[in-house]
């Protein structure tokens, strides 16, 4: 078995944290898209419902549960499809949030921030799916699909059958399955494999007829425009808002409980108690809208590692390896190597590979160092300490502040910058600011400058030039 395909939950609950800290520096506009894309896709479960309940009648009536089961087989496709895409979804993003609120690798504007806007959206783009594309393209027009609009009100009707209480008991354990699924899919790579492991937990949270707000926009909204008998204030009381306050509260759970607690703090505590060896954890997917993939970060353990990037594979021969004349680009190291023991000295200086004949540099130097802000990235040099800190070492915080953070070294001698990554509270701070800083100008302001420079208008600033790495 391949381990690179395949993680352990350590590996996938730090994923979880740093999924979360990639969507905090989500620029606004791109967290309104991707939860207007993710409301959409996920829709694809609900209108499957409708559609086969509508066209099922006899089974409908003859035996229920069977359309329960085959109901539970709809909805993995629409997180599927959103999984893949990398787009927002409200439910899974309790879990990351949660998960990476607990090991401090968020804020909670950043939690409330991402919690609000995808799930407003997530409801905008499944109103523009109820409207535009299922109820304008004659899917639910009278005469030829009466049975669909029957289906459409009934299932609104039964779910504002429910009290309170009821709707947000079934949300907590709705949405506590469907963190499973997230949470189980990140612990594999295959795209088949995904797919069956988010499956799993989905089909038993539909079967079993529990509740999930994204899901049930999409039906109630769909059942609203066809008629269903239901005032819409008591649709918001005994729907909407349980099934957002309950899937809060199961996600929360499953993200700290058993994502956190279960799955990091404890295993860190007893990995320290015992003195286990540590290594090295870094995000090999760090690109935004896609989960996070953490792993052990590797260097070649002997000659033998050292690989062609751009031939065939193979390991090199002798006459190669003593060759000095390889440019660096043309070595790799295979992904097989032994892990990196954690944040070692050895690991950012240029370490030799002692041969006979020759000494070759193992590792490099150049590369920038992790920008701050972001879970450590697979292949770049040394992060900060708080960031050293989310990635399981425990004294790197400590041990940061007593030698100093050290830093990449370029070619020409230069210290090598360290990029920030910026975050939604900071765009909100940034844009608070420039409000409150246009709101206290006053009129005279121009006067007082003009005055100050001799009667003449104020000089023309250059404009700044954007420096991009």
């Amino acid at each position: 078995m391949d381990d690179h395909s395949y993680l352990t939950t350590y590996e996938a609950a730090l994923a979880v944290v740093a999924t979360a800290m990639k969507k905090s520096r989500l620029r606004l506009e791109v967290l309104i898209i991707n939860s207007c894309i993710g409301g959409m896709l996920f829709s694809a479960g609900g209108m499957l419902h409708i559609v086969i309940q509508g066209q099922s009648p006899q089974v409908y009536n003859s035996n229920p549960g069977m359309l329960h089961m085959l109901n539970g087989l709809f909805y993995p496709i629409g997180l599927f499809y959103v999984v893949i895409m990398g787009v927002d979804l409200f439910n899974s993003n309790i879990l990351f949030f949660s998960c990476a609120l607990c090991r401090r690798a968020v804020l909670v504007v950043d939690l409330l921030t991402s919690w609000f806007i995808s799930y407003w959206f997530n409801l905008v783009g499944n109103i523009f799916i109820g409207y535009v594309i299922f109820h304008y393209s004659n899917e639910t027009a009278p005469g030829t699909s009466i049975d669909v609009v029957r289906a459409a009100r009934e299932i609104v009707m039964q779910k504002a059958a429910f009290s309170f209480t009821q709707t947000l008991l079934k949300a907590i354990a709705g949405n506590f399955f469907v963190c499973m699924a997230i949470y189980l899919q990140m612990m594999v790579k295959p795209l088949h494999v995904k797919f069956f492991m988010m499956m799993l937990p989905v089909f038993t949270f539909v079967s079993l007829g529990f509740t999930h707000a994204v899901a049930d926009m999409t039906v109630l909204i769909i059942g609203k425009i066809e008629g269903a008998p239901v005032p819409m204030k008591l649709l918001v009381w005994k729907t909407f808002l349980p099934a957002a306050l309950g899937n809060i509260i199961g996600g929360s759970f499953f993200g700290i409980v058993i994502c956190w607690y279960l799955h990091i703090y404890v295993v860190e505590m007893d990995r320290n108690r015992l003195d286990f060896p540590e290594y090295e954890f870094r995000d090999e997917q760090p690109e935004q809208n896609q989960d996070s993939r953490v792993i052990r970060q590797k260097k070649p353990q002997f000659d033998q590692d050292v690989v062609e990037q751009h031939g065939t594979g193979y390991p090199l021969d002798d006459d190669k390896k003593l060759g000095d004349n390889t440019p660096d680009s043309e070595w790799s190291f295979d992904k097989h190597a032994a892990p990196v023991p954690i944040f070692s000295d050895g690991n950012y200086e240029l370490e030799k590979s002692r041969t006979r004949d020759t000494t070759r540099s193992a590792t490099s130097s150049r590369s920038a160092r992790s920008p701050k802000g972001v879970f450590p990235v697979y292949g770049m040099g040394m992060p900060d300490a708080k960031e050293r800190t989310i990635a399981g070492d425990v004294n790197g915080e400590k041990q940061g502040q007593e030698r100093g953070e050290r830093v990449s070294i370029a070619d020409d001698g230069e210290e090598e910058p360290q990029i920030e990554a910026t975050s939604i509270r900071n765009q909100l701070r940034r844009f608070m600011s420039s409000r409150s800083s246009v709101g206290r100008r006053h009129p005279d302001d121009l006067e007082s400058t003009v005055s100050q420079t001799n009667g003449t208008s104020p000089p023309l600033s250059k404009p700044a030039v954007a420096f991009t790495r």
